[in-house]
Order: structure tokens, then sequence, then C-alpha cells
């Protein structure tokens, strides 16, 4: 019987740099751990940094970066680096579970339910944050979204007019 070689796992390199984008329509700062620098991101901006000090925001409770659950959930700031989302637990490795976070495919997905009361109820579960209230206010004219009876209720329920 042949013996099997155990998977070597690939080692995560932490001074990679990876690229954070804000959803917000605002200014977004927080300080750096390994300088001590603030770090400002403009409205809907980039901004690259080395993977441990992504690691290290979340680990250290940055909720722009970690979410309102410290696994990315509804965060304004987005990690466009998937291993980085694996490593902190946001996403798993063989995809199967995504991070809760605003895209325009969520928009659409959520926009694409049939009934009115079952796209309530989606929306108040995807959609929790005054960034992500916005984003999805950009969204709707941006997409081409045309259903008066859903756009009034986003409306009524986030606070913001089209």
């Amino acid at each position: 019987m042949a013996a099997t070689k155990p998977v070597k796992e690939k080692e995560l390199n932490l001074d990679a740099k990876v690229t954070i984008r804000s959803i917000a329509d605002w200014d977004t700062s927080f300080k750096r751990y390994d300088t001590g620098a603030d770090v400002l991101i403009n409205p809907h901006g980039t901004f690259r940094l080395p993977r441990s000090e992504v690691i290290a925001q979340v680990d250290g409770g940055n909720k722009l970066i970690g979410g309102v659950d410290g696994k990315g959930s509804h965060a304004s700031i987005l990690i466009d680096d998937a291993p980085t989302r694996v490593e902190l637990g946001f996403e798993s490795e063989d995809g199967t579970e995504k991070q809760l976070c605003y895209s325009d495919e969520l928009v659409k997905e959520v926009f694409a339910v049939a009934s009115q009361n079952e796209f309530e109820r989606e929306f108040k579960e995807k959609f929790i944050t005054r960034t992500e209230f916005m984003a999805v206010m950009k969204a709707i004219p941006r997409l081409g979204i045309n259903d008066y009876r859903k756009i009034r209720f986003v409306e009524d329920y986030t606070g913001f007019k089209l």
C-alpha cells in the first residue's frame, strides 16, 4: 500500500499588500497598528495595506473592516483578497460560505424577490448599516431598478430619498 503524502498548506505571506475598498459615500479612516499612522480612504476609494495590518485591524475590533460581528458581515471597508478573507474566517476556502457584505449582485438578488413581504424581510436582513443603505440608494438608478413599491419601501425604511 502506497503511503500518501500529507498536503502541505501554502503559507500565507503576511507582508504582501492587499487592497481594501470603501463602499461609503464619505471618508473613512482608522489608525494603523504597525506604524501608528492614519489611513484615510476617500468615498468609494481603495487603499493598499500589508496583509498583516488588515488581519490586525480585524483582530483589534475595527468594525469598518471586521463588520458588525467580526466576521466581515455588513463591513463598510471590503477586503479585495480572497486568501485574506479565508484566513480571517469571512469565507470558506471551498467557496460554500461567502461574506455577507454589500455588492451590486446582492442588490439585484434582493430586488429580484417576487413577493413584497419576502423582499422586505430579505432587505432588512441583508442591509442594516447606514453605509449599506446609502450604497443601495445609489445602486437603484445605476442598476436600472424600476419597481415602485420596493423603492418606496426602501426610501421609508432607510430614510434616504432618491
